[in-house]
């Protein structure tokens, strides 16, 4: 997984965020989020299983959890967030289809 800072505040997430990359991308993250407010693009997610969901809950009980937003969230997150039923809980954007 490689998050690259695109612009301020905005961080892009690419490749597959799975078991094998989560615990470091969460790493990554919490160093990153030092700075305050982020957006999360993860635009450039190839793949992710179930430890994506883990990663989305653990910034979601952060202190500063409402200055991270989420954008561009895969279709297959948001069919792994349904199927636990964690769509609320992970408060994701509106799911937009293309």
């Amino acid at each position: 997984m490689k998050l690259t800072e695109t612009q301020t505040g905005v961080v892009r997430l690419d490749g597959a965020l799975t078991m094998d990359s989560v615990a470091d991308t969460q790493l990554q993250l919490d160093k990153m989020l030092v700075n305050g407010a982020m957006t999360l693009d993860f635009g450039g997610v190839s793949h992710c299983d179930s430890a994506a969901l883990a990663l989305l809950l653990a910034l979601r009980r952060r202190k500063d959890a409402r200055n991270i937003k989420l954008s561009h969230i895969p279709a297959s997150l948001y069919g792994l967030a349904r199927l636990y039923e964690l769509t609320p809980l992970l408060e994701l954007p509106p799911e937009t289809r293309s």
